[in-house]
């Protein structure tokens, strides 16, 4: 018997389905828990700042949460378009801590930016450490300080490609109990 899906991935906006299928069966394997890509969304025009040129994550975030999905389950926003909240310049992506929503976005980690495009094996890799990390603050992990550790909080693309693509010991047996304690 197929275990049901726990973790679902949507796309707002235009993005790569193959993109998608990649990331969700390396975020699926990662977490040993079942993904399900979901129809796609439109982004929301209120959550567009016009003089930022940029979308609002924590908006984005608000707006997956107002679909009502089968509980328990995490689900996570892909997105192409350039994200912040007010107190940053941009973020790579946003999370509700030990809620059930996070966002990625593929703009800056695919060289939108600052226009260099970087290899398709580092562009997946950047994508697959986002939505890892972003999914385990919903699972109740915090920024890290070990250096390496996926959960550590990274500013700019040298430091997201200076993180692991696993958890150091410490954020592992956080998360382990955490995925214990809730029966996943």
């Amino acid at each position: 018997m197929e275990q049901p899906p726990f973790l679902f991935l949507v796309a707002l906006g235009p993005v790569d389905p193959k993109l998608l299928r990649r990331l969700r069966k390396s975020i699926a394997k990662h977490f040993s828990l079942s993904a399900l890509i979901l129809d796609p969304k439109p982004l929301p025009p209120h959550t567009y700042h016009v003089w930022r040129d940029q979308y609002h994550s924590t908006q984005l975030l608000e707006y997956l949460l107002k679909d009502e999905y089968a509980e328990p389950f995490r689900v996570l926003g892909v997105t192409a378009v350039d994200l912040y909240i007010p107190i940053f310049t941009f973020v790579f992506g946003e999370a509700q801590l030990d809620g059930r929503a996070a966002i990625i976005s593929v703009f800056r980690p695919g060289g939108g930016a600052d226009g260099v495009r970087p290899s398709r094996t580092l562009f997946f890799d950047r994508l697959t450490k986002l939505g890892l990390h972003e999914l385990s603050h919903t699972f109740g992990l915090g920024h890290c300080q070990e250096k390496g550790c996926l959960m550590g909080f990274a500013t700019n693309l040298e430091k997201l490609d200076q993180k692991n693509l696993t958890l150091c010991n410490y954020c592992h047996v956080l998360m382990t109990d955490y995925l214990r304690d809730t029966k996943v």
